[in-house]
Formats: structure tokens, sequence, C-alpha cells
């Protein structure tokens, strides 16, 4: 044979070996992985006995005997199989098995699967190239099967277990089994590993597991719903109690939106009615934080509508005004200074404003909380003394953000004055403090002094004229020209929402 011929199948088999490689290679790279150690080993196996049996059976380097070239022979057709094989279990079992129908498959099963191609082809190779009876070398094996088989019969049954398992649980699962909870880190042959909440690692038999059974909290999807109890007074009608559950549930981050929260009565109880508040999350590892938040939540929002959580013991309250008179009307007094520091209430005389802060209430709303909706009813102005507030419309399900309101400024005052419907939505956008305005507290103030109505209309007018003007960017020649009859009807509607319809 001549030296260029040997040269030209040497280049075919190098071409041929790293073309494939290059090729799984691709494959791994593809998700996010190296190229395994076994296609590369039997890659340089293929590549290294593939050349020397070139090489020998040429005669251009080396002469052997018939005897050695026909073991040479099978050892490169045993190699070039070995290296197939890994190439085709690679493709076939971790590409289209696991990563695209997500199957799993434990690594040592993996390489079982191979390893039993390599002796396959083995025997064909030594029936095929060396003449050798195969028959007898596969008796001794199986006698052997039999008999380590009876010896591993736990370490077998772990084994199938395993596979079962890869069909129920995958990593990065929540489950429950054997009064044990955690994540799956790994599945084995013989052991589950699961990562509890206290980071700690728990390994479980893959049988035992089987037999006591398995919750899986990430499947079929990562939903979950969870529950909270809560006892609210009977005085407060449920009616009312539910919302503010809903509400607050909805206010915490991590609960999902969809399916929505709800709530139910689930009992009368000695001393109050229990609800039960129903959520939904998708992340459980954090569902222990998230209830605890869902139930900060809803105690602020209890605290906040004047809903009593009651509890058995008896207990003696003292009246903070009655016992500290200074406190009351120093807290009183900074109330209502900072309603006269807002422009619709400029008009007020200072004993008109701690009138009017006397007959309101601070109210604290948590970060994601809802203040007011838009189209909702309502009749309270709010001051915002601390923190930040979002406002945002909505029209046709499409929602748009339009202004923050900062510590000193308001919204409301619609409502509060004429009774008219929210017309944006406000949430809070930080921890946040207002000072509640009710119609009642600004109704005896107006009524005391009829005269504030004009004052505070004229007001009311500009802010609502320029804000409509923005809205449909208008130019302030446009604000000021709607100015007097914005006046006249905000006066017209304050007047018939305070005293009823005048007639003319």
């Amino acid at each position: 044979m001549k030296t260029g011929l040997l040269i030209g199948e040497i280049l075919t088999l190098v071409i041929g070996v790293l073309s494939i490689l290059a090729g799984l290679a691709y494959v791994a790279f593809r998700r996010g992985q190296a190229v395994s150690m076994a296609a590369v080993g039997s890659a340089i196996g293929a590549l290294v006995v593939g050349i020397g049996w070139l090489v020998v059976r040429s005669e251009e380097v080396v002469t052997v005997s018939p005897d050695a070239l026909s073991w040479v022979t099978a050892a490169a057709y045993l190699s070039l199989a070995a290296f197939l094989i890994v190439a085709l279990e690679a493709c076939v079992v971790g590409e289209l098995m696991i990563a695209r129908q997500g199957r799993h498959m434990p690594d040592a099963l993996r390489a079982m699967i191979a390893a039993a191609g390599i002796v396959v082809a083995g025997l064909i190779i030594l029936r095929l190239v060396l003449d050798i009876n195969v028959v007898a070398l596969v008796a001794l094996p199986t006698v052997a099967t039999a008999v380590i088989g009876v010896a591993l019969k736990d370490t077998l049954a772990r084994f199938f277990a395993g596979l079962a398992l890869g069909k129920m649980i995958k990593v990065g699962d929540w489950i429950s089994t054997l009064d044990k909870e955690g994540c799956v880190t790994h599945i084995g042959m013989e052991h589950v590993t699961l990562a509890t909440r206290e980071h700690d690692y728990v390994i479980l038999p893959n049988d035992n597991v089987i037999q006591a059974g398995i919750v899986n909290y990430s499947r079929p999807t990562r939903t979950h719903s969870c529950w909270i109890d809560v006892d609210a007074a009977y005085r407060v009608p449920p009616t009312q109690v539910i919302p503010v559950l809903v509400e607050a549930a909805m206010a915490v981050e991590g609960v999902a939106a969809t399916p929505p929260p709800g709530a139910l009565v689930s009992d009368f109880k000695e001393s109050g009615i229990q609800y039960r508040l129903i959520f939904s999350i998708e992340d459980y590892a954090r569902h222990a934080r998230i209830e605890s938040q869902v139930r900060a939540y809803v105690w602020n929002a209890f605290h906040r509508q004047g809903i009593e959580i009651p509890f058995p013991q008896r207990v003696v309250h003292r009246d903070p005004f009655l016992a500290s008179p200074s406190e009351s009307e120093s807290s009183n007094e900074q109330l209502a200074g900072r309603l006269g520091a807002i422009e619709l209430f400029s008009c007020l005389s200072f004993e008109q404003l701690a009138q009017l802060a006397g007959n309101s209430t601070v109210q604290k709303y948590l970060q994601g909380e809802r203040i007011v909706r838009q189209g909702d009813e309502g009749e309270d102005l709010y001051v915002i003394l601390d923190g930040r507030a979002e406002v945002s419309l909505q029209h046709e399900g499409l929602k748009k953000q339009v202004g923050t309101l900062e510590p000193g400024q308001y919204f409301g005052e619609m409502s509060l004055l004429t009774g008219e419907r929210r017309l944006a939505s406000v949430a809070a956008l930080t921890d946040l403090e207002v000072l509640a305005v009710g119609h009642k507290a600004i109704k005896k103030v107006l009524q005391e002094d009829k005269t504030l109505v004009e004052k505070i209309g004229a007001i009311m007018a500009r802010r609502l004229s320029v804000t409509q003007a923005a809205q449909d960017e208008l130019s302030r020649e446009y604000a000021n020209r709607g100015l007097a009859p914005q006046q006249k009807s905000i006066v017209e509607r304050i007047q018939n929402y305070l005293w009823g319809r005048v007639k003319r």
C-alpha cells in the first residue's frame, strides 16, 4: 500500500471522528453544558487504535503476524464501535429523551446502557473477526449475574425505584415525603437528596420514598394554594370583612394574581367569626414568608378599618386621650398645621382646621396596598403625611401611571365634597401614612361658615381645570378660559350634596 493512500485513510479517520465529536460539542453547548469526558476519551481511543491499525495493516512501517493483525483489527473495530455507541447515547438519551422530552435517567444507568452496547458490539466483533465462540463467554456471566442479583436485591430495588422516581419528581421540585420537606437536589441510583429550609441535606432511600408516597408542590404547575385563618369581632359584618381580607392579600408581593385571592366564613367561634383567606403562590420555597406577609397586611388593614381581632383574655383599656390630653392636643395642632399647608384648606382659620383635624383619622398603608380604586364610591379626602403614592388611570383593561404623590399632597377632594366616584386609583408605593378627612367632618365646618364653599369651589376649579388641561394636552389658556363655569358648576354640586338641591 502506498504511503499516500495510508495518509489519506488516516486523514479520513481523523476528520470523521473529529466531526462527530464536534457535533456532540455543539449539542452540549446549546444546552449550556460541556461535552462528556466519555465522548472525548472514546474519541481519543478510536483515533489512536484506528491509526495504529491502519499503519499495521499497510505494512509500510511495521510487519506483524496474521494473528496479531487480527487482534489489532478487532481492537480498532471495538474502539470505533465504542465511540459511535457513546455518541449515539448522547444524542438519543441525553438530547432527545432528557433535554427535549424532560425525562429523568440517572447517569449510572446511562453508563450501563453504553457499556451494554459496547459489550454486545465486542461479542459480535469477536465472533466475526477472531472467530471466537461467544456462547461460552456469555454462559459464565449469566450465572454470575444471577448470584449477584440475589446478593444485591435491596440495591436493585432502590435502582428501579430511582427509575420510577424520575417520572414523578425532578431536580428543583419542592416535595414532602417521609415527614421531610425540601427541594430535590439529586436523584441517584439509590437515594434522593433534599435540601431543607434549614439549609441541611436529607438523603432518603429510593424504595422507602416510593413506598411512603410523595407530595410534589411543584407539579403539575408551580402554582400552590395557601390559606390562613383570621378571627374578627361579631360586631363587624362579614360583607365588610371579606373585601378587606381579599384586598390585603392582593397587595402582598408573591401572591399570584391568577387565581385571585378569596375569603369565606369558616366558623362561628366563642369570641368571634373565623374567616379563611385563600390565595395562591408560585414560589413554594417562600410560602412561609409570604404567609407571614399576608398576616401582617391583614392586621394592618384590620387596624386601619377598625376591625377588631378578638382574644379571650380580659383586657383593661386605657383611653390615651383621657390619660394624656396634652399629647392629644399637641397631635391635633400638628395635624391642623398639615391641613392648613395644603391649598384646598388654605382659606380655613386655625380653629376650623383644628376642628377638621379632630374629626379626621390617621391611617397607615403598607407598600402595594390600594387606598382608592377608580370608579368606587367614597367620601374621604386623603392628605399624605409620610411616604409616596402612585396615581393611575384605567381604561378598557389598560393601566397607565399618571403621577406620584409626595408628603403634603392630597387626593380625593371631589369625592369628599361632591360625593362623586373616584376619578383615579391610588396605591402605596412605599409604606404610607395618610390623614383621612371624612365627609361628615368637612360638612360640619362648612355648615358653620357657608361662605367657605365659594372659596373652596374656586380652588377646586383651578385644580380640576389644570388637571383636565394636562390630560387632554390642552394649553393653559384653555384652562383659564374654562375656570369660571367650572367654579360655578363645582359650587352648585357641593351645595346640592351638602344641603340638597338649591331652588333658584
